[in-house]
């Protein structure tokens, strides 16, 4: 698509005010995210948005990491809609249990509904969402534990501050299981729609799936993490989803970071991917891409455009020790009509790491142990999830203790995660495998890993490495490798 004629870009970046990379911390960005203060005090009361009742920061200087009205295609005004609001306007109500979280998100009137510590709930549910309505973590802590969101023909939705985690099937990597459709949030051809300061973790099918002719969708500041499938859009042959992801950081993934098919404009810009271990950014058929200052770390394949037709375009992005395909450009992308603001590259992943996810933050305290156990016994029921839970240049040695079972996921110590024991619980090898249909089971990319007491295996025999070793000073005690060779 040619740019338009008169388009209103306003990149208005940090460089362009005159301030260098190094100088951020001067600028007030990097101060903790639970300590940003809100600037303006809004009272109390029915028909507001809500920011100020859930404790939200209101810092809209500083480029706009709170701010009141999403960037992006979801505050562009289209299908009757001047933006997004979600449930601004109408009753603000609180939600502690997994009852009242039910009956206001299907609720037909608009709601502005708080969140408040975590909500738990017993079986697996992807609630229905009607229209017009706003979820917001109240202050720091806030979490729906094994549940989604499904929007199915409505509009105008926003969550914010909270952390969506823990639908996984223990064993269902792959998320194949007849019964996983275990997604963080779903949506189907639905519109204006402001997913903003999440977590999203350890689910079971995708983070976020956005489907079958979905328009004006902006993913902001959120995480992404210690998954296998992130962000997926499409289920569509039509060519009119309009998606915006920024300030994102994406982290131990593995695939759909994010998959981008038949889009008819992905505005992708200063998101943070690290870790991820089969493809980063993918354009599919259609899909009219524009990826600008995003930084790319310890990525494979971090940015490719595939099938026939769409467009990409690639500008000021940073790959750093990434593999395989960097964003070759093709055909006439699109210039976006909206005003954004465009963090110098370099400088994205300290501020996403500071500011990106709910109050609180995202990043877990160091555990000396930590176990993985398929019947749920365990603090985790993948080794994914359990090296995601090690802090990046863990400063201390953490031991892994696997439990008996038969682990089917393609595994990675990433080469930050260093001293790092990953271990069968028994003492026998034959009790703990590790197995995968996608060539390397069992990446070590970490100085001074210990591997003791495992099966590394392949689900059919292959030619290549199924235990590969990149990271120096490795010990193995006790490892078996079948289906393939090690090195």
């Amino acid at each position: 698509m040619a740019k338009p004629q008169g388009t209103n870009i306003r990149r208005r970046t940090l460089l362009s005010a005159g301030l260098a990379a190094g100088t951020l911390v001067s600028t007030g960005f990097f101060h903790p995210a639970t300590a940003a203060p809100a600037t303006e005090v809004t009272p109390s009361g029915v028909g507001l948005n809500g920011f100020y009742e859930a404790g939200l920061p209101a810092n809209r200087g500083k480029g706009g990491v709170w701010t009141e009205a999403p960037a992006g295609f979801a505050g562009v005004a289209s299908h009757g809609r001047a933006g997004t609001t979600g449930g601004a306007g109408g009753r603000l109500v609180h939600a502690a249990t997994p009852d009242q979280l039910r009956t206001y998100a299907s609720s037909a009137e608009p709601l502005v509904v708080i969140l408040h510590g975590e909500l738990v709930f017993a079986q697996y549910e992807k609630l229905t969402v009607a229209s017009n309505k706003s979820f917001l973590g109240a202050g720091s802590g806030a979490a729906v534990v094994n549940a989604g969101f499904k929007l199915v023909n409505v509009a105008n939705v926003v969550f914010r501050n909270f952390t969506l985690r823990d639908s996984y099937i223990p064993g269902d990597f792959a998320g194949k299981r007849p019964d996983n459709d275990r997604d963080g949030i779903q949506m189907d051809t639905s519109t204006h729609v402001w997913v903003d300061h999440m977590h999203f973790t350890r689910l079971g099918d995708g983070l976020v799936d956005i489907r079958k002719d979905c328009d004006n969708v902006t993913l902001s500041w959120n995480v992404f993490s210690d998954h296998n499938k992130a962000l997926g859009e499409g289920w569509t042959q039509n060519v009119v989803t309009r998606v915006t992801l920024h300030h994102n950081w994406i982290r131990n993934t593995h695939q759909r970071n994010a998959s981008l098919d038949n889009t008819a404009a992905s505005h992708v810009y200063n998101n943070y991917l690290e870790d991820i271990s089969s493809y980063g950014m993918l354009g599919r058929n259609a899909a009219l891409l524009l990826v600008e200052g995003n930084y790319f770390r310890n990525v494979r394949n971090p940015l490719h455009h595939q099938g026939p037709g769409g467009a990409l375009a690639a500008r000021d992005n940073v790959f750093d020790e990434c593999t395989g395909n960097t964003g070759q450009e093709r055909g006439a992308s699109f210039e976006p009509t909206y005003p954004y603001d465009l963090t110098p590259t370099r400088a994205v992943p300290a501020l996403v790491r500071a500011f990106g996810g709910p109050l609180g933050g995202t990043v877990p305290p160091l555990r000396n142990v930590l176990t993985v156990a398929l019947d749920g016994t365990g603090n985790f029921a993948s080794i994914r999830a359990a090296v995601g839970a090690i802090p990046p240049n863990n400063p201390g040695a953490v031991t892994v203790l696997v439990r008996p079972g038969v682990y089917h996921e393609p595994a990675v110590i990433w080469g930050d995660r260093r001293n790092v024991t990953l271990a069968g619980a028994t003492g026998n090898a034959a009790d703990v495998v590790l197995t995968n249909s996608e060539g390397v089971t069992l990446l070590v990319a970490a100085d001074g890993t210990t591997l003791r007491d495992l099966t590394v295996t392949s689900d059919t025999p292959q030619p290549g490495h199924v235990l590969h070793v990149t990271g120096k000073g490795i010990t193995r005690a006790n490892v078996t490798v079948l289906n393939g060779t090690f090195g």
